[in-house]
């Protein structure tokens, strides 16, 4: 019998068969690898944009130390720092017939004190219009959005010295451009101590969120 010869052609097929089957077991290994660095870049970003825990009070900053004021409150009595001794609370600049800014302020304000209506917590809005916000004024506008007058205070009195203590006391602007009135946008936050623990944004929801984490950080 005569022995069959194969081709060249014939001989090259197990080679091929053999280099495609490493070309696959790379490929594969290629994918397992990009869905696992996927997998891994997921998992971690998710815990980067987490919210943390809250800080410990040591951690919270200083910002300074808030001077003496005497003001008048929407219920027409004498009102100063001293009736804040000991009382974590936070505070705001606004005026009643602002249409743009103060409204959204003011209801984030509420949800606040609707939220920790269980705490020993307190809020102050002092008027940067305090010739326009009489005491019946802000009793009115308080009313309008559901402030508890034991523990939210509205706040008028002379117009120099509500715009120092927004200056001095508080760093945050306060004043007029021709007839348009200027005022921070930002809440604070202020311990037992009078101290200025911390400024948040009240149109970044990222920043009130801190701000009720901190607020627990010092109610503890």
């Amino acid at each position: 019998m005569e022995a069959k010869v194969k081709s060249p052609e014939q001989e090259a097929r197990p080679n091929e068969r053999v280099l495609r089957g490493l070309l696959w077991g790379v490929l594969a290994l290629v994918i397992v690898g990009i869905l696992g660095a996927n997998l891994w870049s997921f998992v971690h970003q998710k815990s980067d944009t987490a919210p943390g825990p809250s800080p410990a009070l040591s951690e919270l900053a200083t910002h300074g130390q808030l001077p003496d004021f005497s003001l008048t409150n929407q219920r027409g009595a004498p009102f100063a720092l001293s009736d804040l001794q000991d009382k974590v609370w936070v505070a705001d600049f606004i005026f009643t017939s602002c249409g743009t800014i103060c409204p959204p302020m003011t209801i984030e304000m509420a949800r606040l004190q609707d939220e920790f209506a269980a705490e020993d917590l307190h809020f102050v809005s002092f008027s940067v219009d305090p010739e326009q916000d009489t005491p019946e004024v802000l009793f009115r506008y308080a009313d309008y959005y559901g402030a508890d007058g034991n523990r939210w205070f509205f706040l008028t009195g002379q117009k120099d010295t509500i715009y120092q203590l927004a200056h001095e006391g508080f760093n945050l602007a306060a004043g007029h451009r021709g007839s348009e009135i200027l005022h921070s946008t930002r809440f604070v936050l202020v311990d037992r101590n009078q101290q200025v623990r911390g400024y948040y944004d009240s149109r970044s929801k990222a920043h009130l969120q801190q701000l009720r984490q901190d607020m627990q950080t010092l109610l503890r």
